[in-house]
């Protein structure tokens, strides 16, 4: 009996730490598990954010330039008499070149040569019909110092500078060679591109491919070096990022454009293409474990070394337990305040990290809550716990129905937790951005969901800040008005809705008369403020579903959409000229300064954005020459030869 008595208490000594030792292990684990997808879900949050960074980077150095290839397009085709290789560089010259434009090795006049200038250009490009054409580069105006001069070269030995140089002809808009060496170029030996737009005759593209052909003058182009492009819109990557840019939708080390960072292991890799000019590049982000470090992702191995050595602590205390009641009964006393005091160290860190906690008992469909959750919910200290109805009652209708599905879809299993970002009233008039995650913890024996618990954090800030960030890619920063991208969008949208409904819009051209005396005297803090003045007044002379952008220093530029007719219009204009020619007090100093407009109509004036514009500031150009007094002459039939269609009044 004694034996038996003596076998039963060691199994019981050895057995109770094991089973104690197994359970906090398997809790650890579970606990590690779940932050471990919170760091996931934070490191794969960071990630995307970087990579979404650099190919927007890249996108808007693209953008800047396409803009400069067009204005030099623009500049050769108004008057391709005069458009000479001096007058090419002293345009170049003018440009306001910075850091967008890093990368940029200079700018490009290239032209067709006939079949008797072969001799000047050396091989054939193709074949067309029965005749040849050749191209040859007849000068090079650098944007470095160190490219200065011109230099004469022949880029038929080169089939990808020629497969983007007929690309360009052929589509009449912006087209990218393949990766090349920048020394078939004439330059330094370096990966980069050839980056062209076509030249025709006449100011308008050709409708067809065969007229484009027939009417092609030569091109324009900018030969780019990618390292200083990237190295430009980066400087230094952070830790543990590596990227790469390669031409084409693969990673062939041929094809590689460039190559910065390091990633010593690839936690993270993910790939975007960018498309620009008909050709593809590749762009790869990895992020190793220095970058998991950086963005604070690294709290699932604490919590495993912390749970691991807690379950080994209560595998001892359950063996002291088992050997000694009344050390056990101590040790359950001090191990229960250790409990209490680690939950409340938790809930003082959720706290303190600006999260609410609630628990969510869906058979009463009631609410456990804590202080953080009703503070964010804007609910009064003290005030008691709501239901899920009162909860739902607080939440902006425009977010109601997908928040339902959200949560529907948590409760039915087919999503395993809940993240849902939504508006709530703030108890203050206003409302506010919050971010809920959650999850169901139990469910009943026909798989019933009994119980949800989550976090409820306030995500406004974040959401302001985004939205701030979308804004001011969208519009000018000193006057809050479309910039140059936006406006360009706006008009290519209004036309073709302007074409598919047989309707007309307005297109008005404006600059300040005199505005640089305004700002060399008095300093350009008031030309700032002067600037801002004329958008609110330009504005508030519109409808709200008229666009208004500015497009240079003391250029703006007024979208109005149809229907439209001229006499509309043109009330528009004078309302714009008034409202600006009226004295403005710029604190203290009165300021009194005119404009000069110029309109276009479609289809009246113009059927696509280019001739559109044309005809805006052509008529914007003769209002400078005519003044206001011809038109108001035109207007009452003194003379009605002193205008044309189009014409507003001037400075």
């Amino acid at each position: 009996m004694a034996a038996k008595d003596l076998l039963a208490k060691c199994l019981y000594w050895r057995g109770l730490p094991l089973l104690v030792l197994g359970l906090a292990l398997g809790l650890t684990l579970l606990y590690w598990l779940h932050e471990r997808e919170l760091d996931r879900q934070h490191l794969q949050f960071s990630f995307d954010v970087s990579q979404r960074e650099a190919s927007l980077r890249i996108e808007q150095s693209m953008a800047a330039y396409t803009h400069l290839l067009q204005g030099v397009q623009g500049f050769v085709q108004a008057a391709p008499q005069q458009a000479t290789p001096r007058a090419l560089q002293r345009y170049v010259d003018a440009l306001p070149l910075g850091a967008d434009f890093a990368g940029v090795q200079g700018v490009m006049r290239l032209e067709w040569l006939s079949h008797e200038q072969r001799g000047r250009a050396g091989l054939a490009l193709r074949p067309e019909g029965q005749r040849s054409h050749y191209a040859a580069v007849t000068q090079i105006e650098p944007l470095v110092a160190s490219n200065k001069g011109s230099l004469g070269l022949d880029l038929a030995a080169d089939p990808r500078a020629l497969r983007a140089l007929e690309l360009a002809r052929d589509s009449g808009r912006i087209a990218l060679s393949t990766r090349i060496d920048l020394a078939q170029l004439g330059l330094p030996s370096a990966p980069g591109f050839l980056m062209a737009l076509p030249l025709y005759d006449g100011e308008l593209v050709p409708a067809s491919v065969q007229a484009r052909r027939e009417g092609l003058r030569g091109w324009v182009a900018l030969p780019v070096r990618v390292h200083e492009l990237m190295s430009g819109l980066y400087g230094e990557l952070p830790a543990g990022l590596a990227l790469s840019l390669h031409d084409g939708q693969g990673e062939d080390d041929a094809d590689l454009l460039y190559r910065a960072g390091k990633a010593s292991e690839a936690l993270l890799a993910g790939q975007e293409y960018l498309l620009n000019g008909g050709q593809t590049w590749t762009l790869t982000v990895q992020a190793g474990r220095e970058f998991a470090a950086l963005k604070g992702a690294t709290g699932a191995n604490t919590v495993l070394a912390t749970g691991a050595g807690f379950a080994l602590l209560l595998a001892v205390l359950a063996w002291l337990l088992s050997t000694a009641r009344d050390r056990a009964q101590t040790l359950a006393e001090r191990m229960t305040g250790a409990l209490r005091e680690s939950e409340q160290r938790w809930a003082f860190a959720l706290e303190g990290a600006g999260d609410g906690v609630w628990d969510w008992q869906l058979r009463g469909s009631m609410l456990s809550t804590s202080a953080r959750w009703k503070s964010i919910m804007g609910m009064k200290p003290g005030q008691g716990e709501p239901n899920m109805s009162q909860m739902l009652a607080c939440t902006h209708a425009d977010d109601m129905p997908r928040l339902h599905s959200e949560i529907q879809r948590c409760l039915d299993g087919s999503a395993t937790q809940l993240v849902s970002e939504y508006r709530v009233a703030d108890g203050a008039g206003g409302w506010r951005w919050v971010l809920a995650r959650g999850t169901v913890i139990e469910r009943d024996g026909k798989g019933l969901p009994l119980r949800m618990i989550g976090t409820l954090s306030d995500i406004s800030v974040r959401r302001e800040s985004e939205e701030r960030v979308r804004f001011m890619a969208l519009h000018d920063p000193l006057t809050e008005l479309a910039n140059r991208a936006h406006f360009d969008e706006r008009l290519h949208f209004a036309l073709a809705n302007a074409r598919r409904y047989n309707e007309s819009i307005g297109l008005i051209l404006l600059d300040l008369d005199r505005f640089k005396p305004v700002n060399d005297q008095h300093g350009h803090a008031v030309g700032d403020q002067l600037l801002q003045a004329v958008a609110r007044r330009i504005r508030n002379s519109v409808r709200e579903t008229d666009t208004v952008g500015r497009i240079g220093g003391d250029e703006f530029v007024v979208l109005l959409t149809g229907p439209v007719t001229r006499d509309s219009a043109q009330v528009v204009a004078d309302k714009i000229f008034n409202q600006v020619a009226a004295p403005l007090e710029l604190g203290g100093l009165r300021v009194e300064i005119t404009c000069s407009l110029g309109l276009a109509l479609y289809p009246d004036d113009g059927i696509d954005e280019l001739s559109l514009t044309k005809a805006a500031d052509d008529a914007m150009y003769r209002n400078k020459r005519t003044g206001r007094e011809a038109m108001s002459d035109a207007r009452t039939g003194q003379d009605p030869s002193a205008t044309r269609p189009g014409d507003l009044p001037g400075r």
